[in-house]
């Protein structure tokens, strides 16, 4: 039978030791067990085959027997070189390939008196070890690739730290290179900071064998700290179970911890001035109470809220708003001690929490700061703004325990602050809630007053001086409520600006009164001008221009019949959004008034500049000008330059006929005020209209206009 196809010589690393003479002793033995012994003479001939370790493959001792080795088909042809060499007198190993199985060969020359003989051979089947062998050779080189071509750094340390490894990556992670590496201790390159957390992990894992994920910061060549995420194991021995190195898998994670780093930062800080949130003000405000319970002390809260705020965002702009928090919370943080917490809640609203203070005079001091920081004027996108704050304090542990109610009575503190006219503080007291509930009451009315219909126009008439003729009416606004009975604007205006409602019932003003005007020009009563008070908020809407026109047709009142007033601080907010509204307005043929003037900070450059038909002198300045020279001078050069910018100029709050005949002698145009007549509803007002008004009337002194009697 031959099987020389199947045969093969392979050469390895695999070295057994090499049989002497005395391995003869076996031979018998070998015919039972899986080893097979035997002898080949000087002229290349088997003498000798024992055992069945060919069984397996159906292979005979006597396939063997008186074979020689040259012979090309025998099965010892393919390792005849090694033969050859032990007959030389050399200890040779051989394997060979038979059916699918690998067996090794050993061989050792046998000798007779210094002269050798033979060659004696033992061979044993390791097919099992061979494949044991060679999976883990190709395991070996697919974890070496894998370390190879990973983009996470792979380690290798000895027990004392030292690096025994690195993987190619380690440039790409650290930018060293391998050699840099090697011999390092692992924590040469650790953030001082992590440096003694990191020695107890270390310690941990030599213990335990392996350690969860744990992050830590290391320098990379260039300087710079990044952040890598690390999983490490101790090998052991595997009969000692000593430790023998450490290998750590390690992923740079700087961006995830730079992303959890800003969301963490949004999450308890303002992005628009880098102050603490809502979020992290309660976390601090609730650790600042419970240091206080421990050591006994005083808490001070602040509540700080930006005076017309929003007339200066309306006005100007959100971006102008947005300069003007941050610049604010920049002069905030001057007066601020380590420990003290300065947070915006939101909006306008800031607050500050004082630790340790010893009482009420420590409070004081720091309020009066707060207000002399903020008294220079801002400077936002060209304009000089004053802007002045609204400071209330509470007192932990006098005003309230707990932090719920320390929020609420700075609060409202901080609201009556606001009624003085703001630029103050105010300390809570607790009659402070009663007052505080009437204003919620209040805000929750006023939101149903318009689906109620609980708001009236009350008209105020107005005479030229020259004609004596009714010129116009102002509408005014009065809030019947069912329950504080007719109130005037100064009593509820300022809450619809807080709240926004400001717009719709301005809305609502304005079509009512253009409405009333039409109707009673239906009657057959004279066309005048109807004046209507704007509000900032109203007239700085995007949309306002548009309303205008739409309520002008829908009620179909001729343009020149509407005037619209706004005051002096319009004009000195952005100038250019306020000259576009304006002039669309005039476009639309609209008439435009300055109210209350004399009382603002308006250049006399803006009069020029704006489309502009009247000025209303305010009747602050009439009250007192008989009296006070300064009011009647200021008086007379009202007149002067509207004349000469070809204005008219109407004084309101006439209540005397001697400041009637003042106003006369210096040019006045119109006048308006209870000497004509009280604001009045519609039917009293038609009623007055139709006794008092001629195309020509009289002009008496001594009698203008009576009111009349109207019940």
């Amino acid at each position: 039978m031959s099987i020389s196809d199947d045969c093969q010589s392979l050469n390895n690393d695999f070295s057994p030791t090499p049989i002497s003479q005395s391995v003869r002793s076996i031979q018998r033995a070998s015919n039972k067990a899986p080893v097979s012994t035997f002898n080949i003479s000087n002229n290349g001939l088997i003498t000798s085959f024992n055992g069945q370790v060919f069984s397996s493959i159906g292979i005979t001792e006597d396939e063997f027997i008186a074979s020689s080795i040259y012979n090309e088909h025998s099965l010892f042809n393919k390792i005849k070189p090694q033969i050859k060499r032990a007959l030389a007198g050399e200890h040779c190993d051989a394997m060979i390939k038979l059916r699918g199985r690998t067996f090794s060969i050993w061989l050792s020359p046998e000798q007779d008196y210094k002269e050798i003989t033979g060659v004696f051979g033992t061979c044993i089947e390791v097919t099992s070890y061979v494949q044991t062998q060679s999976a883990l050779s190709e395991m070996q080189q697919e974890y070496l690739l894998l370390a190879e071509y990973s983009s996470d750094l792979i380690t290798k340390y000895k027990p004392d730290g030292f690096c025994i490894y690195a993987s190619p990556s380690v440039i790409n992670v650290l930018g060293y290179c391998i050699d840099e590496m090697m011999g390092t201790h692992v924590f040469h390159y650790f953030h001082p900071d992590d440096l003694k957390s990191k020695r107890k992990l270390f310690a941990k894992l030599l213990d335990a064998s392996s350690s969860d994920p744990f992050c830590y910061r290391v320098r990379n060549k260039n300087g710079d700290y990044i952040w890598l995420e690390t999983t490490s194991t101790a090998i052991t021995h595997s009969q000692t179970s000593e430790i023998i190195e450490v290998i750590a898998v390690s992923k740079d994670i700087t961006e995830r911890k730079e992303t959890e780093e800003r969301l963490l930062y949004l999450a308890n800080y303002d992005s628009l001035t880098g102050l603490p949130n809502r979020a992290l003000f309660r976390d601090r405000l609730r650790r600042a109470v419970s240091r206080a319970q421990r050591n006994d002390t005083q808490v001070a809260l602040f509540f700080i809220d930006l005076d017309r705020f929003k007339t200066i965002n309306d006005s100007l702009g959100h971006h102008a708003g947005d300069q003007l928090l941050r610049s604010v919370s920049r002069r905030l943080k001057q007066f601020a001690r380590k420990g003290d917490t300065i947070a915006r809640l939101g909006g306008d609203e800031f607050t500050v929490i004082l630790e340790g203070i010893s009482g009420s005079e420590d409070a004081v001091i720091v309020a009066e700061k707060i207000i002399e920081l903020m008294t220079p004027a801002f400077r936002l996108d060209g304009h000089e703004i004053v802007v002045t704050p609204s400071i209330g304090i509470t007192i932990f542990p006098n005003d309230a325990e707990d932090m719920r109610s320390l929020l609420k009575n700075a609060d409202t503190a901080m609201y009556r602050a606001k009624e003085q006219g703001g630029n103050c503080f105010q300390f809570y007291t607790s009659d402070m809630n009663e007052k505080a509930y009437e204003y919620l009451v209040l805000e929750n009315s006023l939101r149903h007053a318009l689906e109620r219909e609980e708001f009236k126009l009350y008209f105020q008439p107005q005479i030229d001086l020259h004609t004596h003729n009714i010129i116009g009416i102002e509408a005014l606004l009065r809030w019947d409520s069912p329950e504080r009975g007719l109130l005037t604007p100064d009593q509820f205006i300022p809450f619809t600006e807080e709240t926004g409602l400001i717009e719709p019932i301005g809305e609502w003003v304005l079509r009512t009164a253009c409405n009333e005007a039409v109707q009673w020009q239906k009657k057959g009563l004279p066309a005048f001008r109807v004046a209507v008070n704007l509000s900032l908020r109203q007239f700085v809407a995007n949309d306002f221009v548009s309303i205008v026109d739409n309520i002008l047709k829908e009620t179909g009142l001729e343009p020149k019949y509407l005037e619209l007033e706004i005051t002096e601080s319009f004009l000195a907010q952005n100038v250019d959004r306020t000259a576009e509204i304006l002039t669309n307005l005039h476009n639309l043929g609209v008439q435009l008034s300055i109210d209350d003037f004399g009382t603002g900070y308006s250049s006399l450059s803006y009069l020029k500049r704006f489309p502009l038909n009247t000025l209303k002198i305010d009747q602050s300045f009439v009250r007192d000008i008989m009296s006070d020279p300064d009011d009647a001078t200021i008086i007379e050069a009202i007149i002067a330059m509207g004349q000469s910018l070809k204005l008219n100029v109407i004084a309101e709050g006439v209540e005397t006929e001697e400041q009637l005949c003042f106003l006369r002698s210096q040019g006045c145009d119109w006048i308006q005020g209870h000497l004509i007549s009280k604001p009045l509803s519609a039917p009293q007002f038609i009623k007055w209209l139709k006794k008092n008004h001629s195309e020509q009337v009289n002009f008496k002194q001594e009698v203008l206009w009576p009111d009349i009697a109207l019940n």
